[in-house]
C-alpha cells in the first residue's frame, strides 16, 4: 500500500503502472469516511490531468488489494469507505 501526498509524479506513476488496483481518495484532513472514496484505479474521475494538483486538497492511497485499503480505513476510522457508484469504476468488484 502507498501513499501519496503533494507527490504528483508518484501518483501518476503508480496508477498508470497498476491500473487494475484501488485508488482511496480522500480529503487531506478528513475525520470520517464520509470524505473519502474507494475507486478503481482506471476511474476517469481520479485520472491526473495537466495543470491539476491530485495529492494536495486530497491525498490518495493506493494499493493492488481493495481489502488492503478498506482494511486500513476500518483501523484508521472504524467505518467502511464508501465505493464509487460510476458503473465503469466498479470498486466493488
Amino acid at each position: 500500500m502507498e501513499k501519496f501526498v503533494d507527490d504528483e509524479r508518484g501518483y501518476k506513476k503508480w496508477r498508470e503502472s497498476h491500473l487494475n488496483g484501488y485508488v482511496l481518495n480522500a480529503e487531506r484532513d478528513t475525520l470520517s469516511t464520509c470524505l473519502m472514496n474507494l475507486h478503481r484505479a482506471r476511474c476517469y474521475t481520479i485520472a491526473p490531468k495537466p495543470g491539476k494538483h491530485w495529492t494536495r486538497q486530497y491525498i490518495k492511497v493506493c494499493s493492488t488489494d481493495m481489502d488492503e485499503i478498506v482494511a486500513w480505513v476500518r483501523t484508521k476510522y472504524g467505518e467502511e469507505p464508501k465505493r464509487c457508484g460510476i458503473p465503469i469504476c466498479k470498486a466493488n468488484e
